[in-house]
């Protein structure tokens, strides 16, 4: 089951790979005991969500990564399979928990944290789209004024190469060229 055959995003696709990691998931929120705990982590944190009246559970990628690598590593690379799956599994696993909270929450969202790459924000590149990264940094609101020269060839309304009427809007600093002096939008 752990030699992938093509791109991880089609392998996680595959019906029986989907079983597998639901199988291995709710092995792990059902069995996995923190060192120097002899509680359940995870029967815990989903008993606390319930009380909290919330429906995210926060499952920690070190302790997942920890029991199964490769499942974990699919996850980096390809998370949005591979969370729907998580997420069905976390919604099974705490309706029969709990099975009256349904009524409260119909979905719960699996929410995944301490990963352990950690990108500054102004790293981020294409190759980062559509995998699981961890970003820090502030984002700012910048402005930039750029001025380039528009050769306008041809009226919008008729196509003729005549004298053109131009409408500066001050909000959105653009120009807009509205007619031609030949037709003059056809008013």
């Amino acid at each position: 089951m752990y030699r992938v055959q093509g791109t991880f995003r089609e392998w996680v696709t595959r019906d029986e790979v989907r079983r597998f990691i639901a199988k291995k998931f709710k092995e792990f929120l059902l069995t996995f005991v923190k060192k120097g705990s002899s509680d359940i982590e995870y029967v815990r944190l989903i008993n606390e969500m319930v009380l909290a009246n919330k429906c995210s559970l926060e499952i920690d990628y070190k302790q997942f990564i920890g029991t199964h690598p490769n499942i974990a590593i699919w996850l980096a690379d390809a998370p949005q399979p591979v969370l729907e799956v998580m997420e069905d599994v976390a919604k099974n696993v705490v309706f029969s928990l709990h099975p009256n909270y349904k009524r409260i929450h119909q979905k719960i969202y699996v929410r995944v944290t301490n990963l352990p790459v950690y990108d500054q924000i102004h790293n981020i590149r294409q190759i980062h789209l559509n995998t699981m990264i961890r970003i820090g940094g502030i984002v700012t609101r910048r402005f930039r004024n750029s001025y380039s020269e528009v050769k306008v060839s041809s009226c919008p309304e008729c196509q003729s190469k005549g004298l053109f009427s131009v409408n500066i809007e001050q909000r959105r600093k653009g120009i807009n060229i509205e007619c031609c002096g030949g037709c003059f939008g056809n008013l």
